[in-house]
């Protein structure tokens, strides 16, 4: 309703404007046939100034004002997705750093194993990630799930006695298996046959 009332009101402006700028009495009124040229393209110049102030004021107050609802910011994903999202990335992650630690271990300092046993705590919480995604699934798979879930929680502690020795083939072997954990619960997730 306000732009409709808006829409009028620059639309009577424009034509009050347009029809004294080029009136015959405007123009007769001048007097001067010489300078009717340049009057009247004087006229045409602060008319069309004036014309465009006022409809690009009326303009700005024709539109809505922006909503002020908690629409969603479109940078993060709903819950089930989230979750799904953070155990491949720790998946891919945990492949990372046991390339690193199995290939690299020599240039490893005590930092950045602090930091391994600090991720491991991130494969452990990525447990309760899963146990969300779990109930999404059917029964005789969600119990599977869920002992994956604990035996992953389990490797994860299990991987901190490497890390703190700075034991590389140790860690190596207990993120081989954590992978396979992480395998075989994405594989719990496959609704297509095997025999297609």
């Amino acid at each position: 309703m306000k732009g409709l009332t808006s829409l009028f009101a620059s639309t009577f402006l424009l034509k009050v404007n347009l029809s004294l700028a080029f009136s015959r009495t405007s123009q007769w009124q001048r007097g001067q046939t010489a300078c009717m040229a340049t009057a009247t393209r004087r006229d045409f110049v602060s008319t069309a100034v004036a014309t465009s102030i006022s409809s690009c004021g009326l303009g700005t107050l024709s539109f809505p004002s922006a909503s002020l609802a908690d629409v969603s910011d479109g940078d993060s994903l709903p819950q089930g997705a989230a979750q799904f999202s953070r155990v491949i990335k720790v998946r891919a992650q945990l492949k990372s750093v046991a390339k690193r630690v199995t290939e690299q271990s020599s240039d490893i300092d005590k930092k950045e194993w602090d930091k391994i046993d600090d991720f491991l705590r991130t494969v452990y919480s990525s447990g309760e990630d899963m146990k969300v995604i779990a109930k999404g699934m059917d029964p005789a798979k969600s119990s599977r799930a869920e002992e994956i879930v604990k035996l992953l929680q389990k490797v994860a502690q299990a991987a901190q006695g490497p890390v703190s020795k700075r034991d590389a083939e140790g860690f190596g072997s207990i993120a081989t298996k954590a992978d396979k954990l992480f395998e075989e619960f994405l594989d719990l997730l496959r609704d297509i046959p095997d025999e297609i």
